[in-house]
């Protein structure tokens, strides 16, 4: 039995599928799904997991060239929440883009991660080098 690293077995086979080229996009509850996109669900209630917890758990195990976010996290968020979130993602590129080119590139990830996140705009896509 694991009892170490990912054990989610769902996110562990997403991750190990993450390869060059290859995007996640971690989102937020209200985001909407994509039936052609792999989907893990990982809301257990609103707010549990939240998108930070799941990249502190994700980043240091994977080769990450950077992150795309929607520009309007910068606008539609208060400065200490935008702060907090900033701090989880581990000084990597942020490449800001409207929030619907943000909600066109996700149809293009490898996969999902859906957390139980509330803050909006907080979306993330993880690159892979």
């Amino acid at each position: 039995m694991l009892n170490d690293g990912i054990l989610h077995p769902q996110l562990a086979s997403l991750l190990a599928r993450f390869r060059h080229a290859n995007s996640i996009a971690i989102l937020d509850a209200p985001f909407p799904t994509y039936p052609t996109v792999e989907t893990i669900d990982l809301v257990l209630a609103p707010g549990i997991p939240t998108i930070s917890q799941v990249l502190d758990v994700i980043l240091p195990r994977l080769e990450v060239s950077g992150l795309v976010m929607a520009e309007e996290f910068m606008t539609h968020v208060d400065d200490a929440t935008r702060s907090e979130y900033r701090s989880h993602h581990r000084d990597l590129d942020i490449e800001w883009v409207p929030h619907q080119e943000f909600k066109q590139r996700v149809a293009g990830v490898l996969g999902i991660v859906h957390t139980g996140d509330c803050v909006p705009y907080s979306n993330v896509i993880v690159n892979s080098l």
